[in-house]
């Protein structure tokens, strides 16, 4: 018994200085323009052009300050590319509202400013941003 505890831990403490060069990769995102600033704001990361806007591969939620931002952190598996999408549901009805013409009623934006084309979807390649160690983005809700 004792041998085997002497092993464990030896070899816990071999492999402690790998454990710790290890790189964390992080992404924090902060968003700002929640107009009014109730309801939730929903961040979606997506890690290909496959999922995007169909499967996150990361998600969370906050709730605006007064002031209309908020921000979240990310603890990513890995380093790469990935693109961000946000929802502001102001009235917290679980779904984004659509105003006349479809589009309009509740905010939304993506990283790296991408923007939707008329009639349309901004695209993985619009909103890639490469994340690795601390990456820190903005998004600005239209």
């Amino acid at each position: 018994m004792f041998k085997r505890i002497l092993t464990s831990l030896t070899l816990t403490l071999a492999l402690c200085p790998l454990m710790a060069s290890a790189e964390i990769t992080t992404l924090d995102v902060t968003v700002s323009g929640a107009e009014p600033a109730t309801g939730t704001i929903e961040i979606s990361v997506f890690a290909s052009a496959e999922e995007f806007l169909k499967e996150s591969k990361y998600q969370r939620q906050c709730k605006p300050s007064a002031e209309g931002s908020c921000s979240v952190n990310f603890l990513m598996s890995m380093p790469g590319d990935y693109a961000v999408a946000v929802v502001h549901d102001a009235n917290d009805n679980q779904k984004l509202d659509n105003g006349f013409l479809g589009f309009g009623a509740e905010s939304f934006g993506y990283s790296n400013d991408a923007s939707n084309p008329l009639f349309g979807r901004a695209s993985f390649d619009d909103a890639k941003i490469a994340v690795s160690g601390d990456t820190r983005i903005e998004i600005v809700l239209d």
